[in-house]
């Protein structure tokens, strides 16, 4: 079987399994959480992280980062522990007064490849002739030989959480995960270019206030819900809202909106809309939705405003169910 079946074969079985496991565990017990790794050579796996949280080392300290409140980790270039040793004497041998030395020295960085470039472009500058020389040669066949995208890795890792992006160094150098075909894994971060959390689904039910939540264009209730991209969300909706209240009564609208309107002109006055992300597209809800989104981020509700420039009353009783993030949402 071919490299691409295989990771399909794999995928397909664990997706099989985790519904297993999902439907199998008690209700009052902790969620694990999900994950979607992409390796460096462009494959995606999900399975099971069991670290509870990332330390990150930044340039203000060290930060702890639960992983459920992580939505997306880009890692930039992470060195092997075992390689610093070998790459730090292989760079000092270039200037070594041996050929022999100075040869092997090069064939050596040749082969460690990418993990040796920010040491190298260091050497190319030194003030020995005979080290710049040979950094940049090596330099050189290694960038024959590696992806463009992949010497161009930060030497710093992006973590992407509910609330900010922290720039730093996820440590240490493994990650312990579990997989349903090898049990228990250490996955390398050298070997690691992205990481997600996968939303698990859920259902919440919330009070939208049109006075609140419904009087402005710029007005957004933030449900607190996270949505992947490809991700299976149904929202249901009832109740009324008046959206001329100086005559109570007249002018009532349902989910679905009132018969002209809204201020915008978009959607229809009175209607229940949804946006993914604070700088997501509006999307129709009414008194039922259930899709996939193609964003990711908060979820957020609004009723529309009336026409005429007034404050609506009244509210809508909003229920929210997610399914699990399906793989490939990126």
């Amino acid at each position: 079987m071919g490299r691409i079946p295989c990771i399909l074969a794999l995928v397909l079985t664990f997706a099989a399994s985790t519904r297993s496991l999902a439907q199998n565990q008690p209700a009052n017990s902790p969620r694990p959480n999900l994950v979607e790794v992409r390796f460096g050579d462009g494959s995606i796996v999900r399975m099971t992280l069991l670290e509870e949280n990332l330390e990150v080392q930044t340039r203000y300290g060290k930060l702890t980062i639960p992983v459920n409140e992580i939505r997306r980790v880009e890692f930039g270039l992470h060195v092997p522990p075992e390689m610093n040793q070998q790459i730090t004497q292989s760079i000092k041998r270039l200037g070594s007064d041996v050929y022999k030395e100075r040869d092997s020295a090069s064939k050596d960085l040749v082969q460690v490849g990418h993990f040796a470039f920010p040491s190298l472009r260091k050497a190319s500058k030194s003030g020995d002739q005979e080290v710049r020389y040979r950094a940049v040669s090596v330099i050189k066949q290694i960038s024959e030989r590696v992806p463009a995208e992949v010497l161009r890795l930060n030497d710093y890792d992006l973590i992407q959480t509910t609330e900010f992006t922290v720039t730093g160094k996820v440590i240490p150098a493994r990650l312990k995960a579990r997989s349903p075909h090898f049990g228990e894994i250490a996955l390398k971060l050298s070997e690691l270019r992205t990481l997600s959390v996968k939303q698990q689904g859920g259902k919440q039910d919330l009070n939208v206030d049109a006075a609140k939540y419904g009087s402005a264009l710029d007005q957004w209730c933030d449900t607190g819900v996270l949505v992947d991209a490809g991700q299976r969300v149904i929202i249901t909706g009832d109740g009324q809202v008046d959206l001329w209240p100086q005559t109570p009564g007249q002018y009532m609208a349902a989910p679905k909106g009132y018969n002209t309107a809204g201020k915008g002109g978009q959607f229809l006055a009175g209607s229940l809309i949804a946006k993914v992300g604070e700088n997501g597209k509006a999307f129709f809800v009414g008194e039922r939705y259930d899709g996939t989104i193609s964003g990711e981020g908060r979820l957020f509700l609004q009723i529309v405003p009336s026409p005429w420039n007034n404050a609506s009353l009244g509210q809508f009783r909003v229920r929210i169910q997610t399914e699990p993030g399906t793989l490939g949402g990126r």
